[in-house]
């Protein structure tokens, strides 16, 4: 009898489980990060960002949208926007979703190459967006200079590097690339913050281990560098221990340039 009642138990507490990481992998988790930096106008008012990565097939909640609704200049895109599995609609929907917030920025990631890519770039035309394919932009937003750097190999050459950061502009400069691993090319090279996401923070983590590292903010290089945990899921739709996150972003003026 004292069997039965373990298997039952072990079986009760495997379901409990499943349920938790079902359910985690649906939360709408905001994370709020305010930088500062001495590129930005004194008296400029602080830049709004909504920075996501690895979509993959899931819904962009409401709750998101109305969150970002009135404290958004751009929307920037680490990768993995779809994938072989997601529907296309779905991921058409999510780009109209995020382009009624504001200018949406766009870099590939690898699930992103497993779908048709005239059907890709033809869909971020039809809805406006920045496909910045190894590609800059400078935009001006409240009428600070702001730019936007997209990387979207793992590997790159000095040569190709010095290609895309050639015209050095005073201007406050963020690195959008799907692979966090391609920060250590960018060491010592003018950039403000690398934006990127990949590892899904190992998705699935037992007693704080996974398979690879959670997500998070570190300065590295000279320059900051946010890791997301991803806001989709991918292979399985369960995660613990790496909740999904989008990322709400201020940039300021630097308080030490302030003037009284």
């Amino acid at each position: 009898m004292w069997k039965f009642w373990i298997k039952t138990a072990v079986a009760f507490a495997g379901g409990a489980l499943a349920m938790h990481m079902v359910r985690q992998a649906q939360e709408n988790n905001v994370r709020f990060h305010t930088f500062s930096s001495a590129k930005i106008p004194t008296k400029a008012d602080p830049i709004e960002l909504l920075f996501i990565s690895d979509i993959h097939r899931r819904r962009i909640a409401d709750e998101i949208l109305d969150m970002a609704r009135e404290r958004c200049d751009a929307v920037l895109i680490g990768g993995d926007l779809t994938e072989r599995a997601a529907p296309k609609a779905r991921t058409e929907e999510n780009l109209q979703k995020l382009v009624e917030l504001a200018p949406v920025y766009f870099v590939r990631g690898n699930n992103d190459d497993e779908v048709d890519q005239q059907w890709l770039a033809a869909s971020l035309h039809k809805y406006g967006v920045s496909y910045l394919d190894n590609k800059r932009t400078t935009i001006t937003i409240k009428e600070t200079p702001v730019t936007i750097i997209g990387l979207s190999d793992r590997d790159y050459s000095e040569e190709e590097l010095d290609k895309l950061f050639a015209d050095k502009q005073d201007t406050y400069t963020i690195v959008l690339c799907h692979y966090p691993n391609v920060s250590h090319s960018l060491h010592g090279r003018d950039v403000d913050v690398m934006l990127c996401g990949h590892t899904h923070g190992g998705q699935i983590r037992v007693f704080g281990f996974g398979l690879e590292k959670k997500g998070g903010l570190v300065q590295e290089g000279g320059f900051l560098k946010l890791v997301s945990n991803g806001y989709g899921t991918t292979s399985v739709p369960l995660r613990l221990g790496a909740a999904p996150e989008v990322h709400a972003i201020t940039i300021k003026p630097s308080t030490a340039k302030v003037e009284e």
